[in-house]
């Protein structure tokens, strides 16, 4: 907006109104756009939309979403914790059950990216193979 349009908003409220309304109902477009592209995605799978533009943007969401998993409990773990799959509870790492829901917990370890595993205690990365965690000490098994 130039000079001119700021005076002319100034002398007439009914503009700036309108500009303070358009702006409104144009955010409110942006987040009805977000709301459908959600709910597409929640949805369908890349699978479901295969072969259209859909399929790129919906598996990238699925990466995105494992990755955000392993890093949320990569920090879980440098923090001395874990969580339950079953039920979310937050337990100390070396817990063998959840004192919430009963659920037998997997062994101390993550798998990265590439395969190898990754520490639950400390976050290090650990060969493939490995027993023992280089950084910690704590058995990967």
């Amino acid at each position: 907006m130039g000079v001119f349009d700021k005076r002319n908003q100034m002398e007439n409220p009914e503009v700036a109104e309108c500009e303070r309304q358009i702006a409104a109902l144009n955010q409110q477009k942006l987040e009805t756009y977000q709301q459908i592209g959600r709910a597409f995605a929640e949805s369908n799978t890349p699978e479901t939309v295969q072969g259209t533009p859909y399929e790129a943007m919906l598996g990238e969401l699925l990466r995105i979403g494992r990755e955000t998993d392993f890093y949320e409990k990569r920090k879980l773990a440098v923090q001395g914790l874990r969580r339950c799959e079953k039920c979310g509870n937050i337990l100390v790492l070396d817990s063998g059950f959840c004192n919430k829901c009963g659920e037998k917990l997997e062994p101390l370890f993550l798998p990265g990216e590439d395969g190898r595993k990754v520490c639950g205690r400390c976050g290090t990365p650990c060969e493939a193979g490995a027993v023992f965690c280089t950084g910690c000490g704590n058995r990967l098994d």
